[in-house]
């Protein structure tokens, strides 16, 4: 991966941390006698805004572009729709954000808190590094791992295999959920968390949502029905960062600077049209500009969400013959979340879901025609469509270009470059994940 010098890491951290400096107060329990405590409330807040940046920014664009819910229309995105201009060079900033910017910070913000036996700051750290690896072996199957992230001392990390990162994953949010409900060693996150404030049920509730988004890529549906159920209870508990006047939006600064390159997809809009969901369609299904409704500079950016939760547990309730009353209501749920995301209220949720075709009864709820098809919608420009697409094989999309959909992403231009370890023959559309159906 691209080797960044010291000093142009120093230079980037400062930057990113002005971004932040409303939630470093003079309030935070600060010691100056002791160096980890001040790094501690500086990396986290760089950590989590850099992660739900890079996922609501550029992953969202070219995963929603793969499930075909966004299309790209003009200068190279129309060439990245169509797959020919998505070259490995194309990836080369995600690689080396989430290596760099996550992984290496993250990695170091833990190891210090558990030097200092700071708990929970390494509960929280362990949770934002075991989701950064789910995106990563998601979007890219065998990752460097074991040997990466080390700065300098490793320069050609080897590949791990995507079922050891898993492990790695559910080891990760076990220690981190176990040293959540200990005490937090004498030092409390606060107001430097960005995401919870510090809140420690909202964290562990957030790592058993990550763990069974995590189940579903494997097929576990019984442990990932009971990790979803452990997770959130309602829209309030989302792992969700809300961008602000100081760093805008992933989508509104692309709307911003490349106006008319992405717009909403025919596939997704016939969709929806064929149900009459027309009260989203009607904020979605506008032209991306800096004034959309629903792409704003201080969008609520979710990791995992509520709405995701329960299509989860609909899903799983529908594969495992589970109790057709409870996967109605989490369908139903799912559905509601995603009209309160889009600012819509109760009248428009009934009258949508009274429609026979989106709410025959419970006994009658088929997965796909339903569940996986309301979940495609309510996951609107989410990164985890991409997923669920090669999971189910649902959407049956058409290819917009050649006979093939894209099955991952390519590696880094860089690492093909300078890591002899990079594995040979990868493209767009081979080889699948593990777990691809």
């Amino acid at each position: 991966m691209k080797k960044i010098e010291n000093f142009i890491k120093i230079i980037f951290c400062v930057v990113l941390f002005s971004a932040c400096e409303s939630f470093l107060a003079d309030d935070i329990n600060r010691d100056p006698n002791n160096p980890s405590v001040v790094t501690l409330n500086a990396v986290l807040p760089s950590i989590q805004i850099r992660h739900m940046d890079v996922y609501g920014g550029q992953t969202s664009r070219v995963n929603s572009m793969f499930a075909q819910q966004t299309e790209g229309v003009a200068r190279q995105w129309s060439s990245f729709n169509d797959y020919s201009g998505l070259q490995p060079v194309r990836f080369n900033t995600v690689w080396d954000i989430y290596y760099e910017d996550i992984l290496v910070e993250v990695n170091s913000m833990i190891a210090d808190a558990q030097e200092d036996g700071y708990n929970h700051y390494a509960g929280i750290g362990q949770i934002q590094k075991a989701a950064a690896l789910l995106d990563m072996t998601s979007w890219w199957g065998d990752i460097p791992y074991s040997t990466a992230a080390l700065g300098i001392e490793e320069i050609n990390p080897t590949f791990d295999a995507q079922a050891s990162i898993y492990t790695e994953i559910f080891n990760l949010l076990g220690s981190a959920t176990s040293l959540l409900n200990g005490s937090d060693g004498g030092f409390a996150v606060g107001g430097d968390d960005v995401i919870y404030g510090g809140n420690t049920s909202s964290w562990i509730k957030a790592a058993n949502a990550i763990k069974a988004r995590a189940h579903m890529h494997l097929g576990d549906y019984a442990s990932a029905l009971s990790a979803a159920k452990s997770s959130f209870t309602s829209r309030a508990d989302n792992m969700s960062y809300t961008f602000g006047t100081t760093q805008q939006a992933g989508w509104w600064r692309f709307n911003d600077g490349r106006t008319g390159d992405i717009e909403f997809h025919p596939t997704l809009r016939a969709l929806m049209t064929d149900l009459n969901d027309t009260d989203r369609l009607a904020v979605w299904d506008q032209t991306f500009i800096t004034s959309h409704p629903y792409m704003k500079p201080n969008y609520e950016q979710a990791y995992v969400s509520y709405r995701e939760m329960q299509f989860i547990i609909a899903e799983c309730l529908s594969r495992t013959n589970g109790s057709s009353t409870e996967m109605e209501a989490a369908y139903l749920k799912g559905i509601e979340a995603s009209f309160d995301e889009t600012g819509l209220g109760n009248s428009e949720y009934s009258s949508y879901v009274s429609q026979n075709a989106v709410n025959p009864g419970g006994a009658s709820l088929d997965l796909e025609d339903h569940i996986l098809t309301q979940k495609y919608i309510a996951m609107f420009v989410q990164p985890e469509v991409f997923n669920d697409l090669r999971r189910n094989d649902f959407p049956n999309l058409t290819p917009t270009s050649g006979s093939q959909l894209p099955v991952r992403w390519n590696y880094s231009g860089d690492e093909a470059l300078f890591n002899p370890n990079v594995p040979v023959g990868t493209t767009l559309f081979t080889p699948k994940n593990s777990w691809d159906n």
